[in-house]
């Protein structure tokens, strides 16, 4: 909860002063709010072993087998990944880039969810 405010409480300061430096100096004020970005980014790394053991915890409890459930967690990474890039595309001005980079996540998990597409043919092939 505390770090939620503080990377709430930290990018609105650094929207607010990116929002008065883009009047003098646009290439700045995008320099600034990409920083700002990293560090509240680099913040939620602190939380990434306490998110990686509930997630072993439950690949453990359901029963899949680290073939299937690897792709699950790459398909949110890049998930994540492609939006905040596409994000900060579209914050500098480029639409073009920020769709380029979204098709590019949505074909890379689609990449990573073969292995989940053969799991699933195989299963139906085992059921006729």
């Amino acid at each position: 909860m505390e770090l939620a405010a503080k990377a709430v409480a930290a990018g609105v300061c650094a929207a607010l002063m990116a929002l008065l430096l883009k009047r003098s100096n646009a290439e700045l004020a995008l320099c600034l709010g990409l920083g700002a970005a990293a560090v509240i980014l680099l913040s939620v790394l602190g939380l990434a072993s306490g998110l990686a053991e509930a997630a072993a915890r439950a690949r453990e409890l359901s029963g899949l087998s680290p073939a299937l459930y690897s792709p699950i967690m790459k398909c949110v990474g890049i998930g994540l990944i492609c939006a905040l890039g596409s994000e900060a595309c579209k914050d500098a001005g480029s639409s073009q880039l920020a769709s380029a980079v979204e098709l590019v996540g949505a074909a890379a998990a689609l990449v990573c969810a073969l292995p989940l597409m053969s799991a699933l043919l195989d299963t139906v092939e085992g059921l006729t």
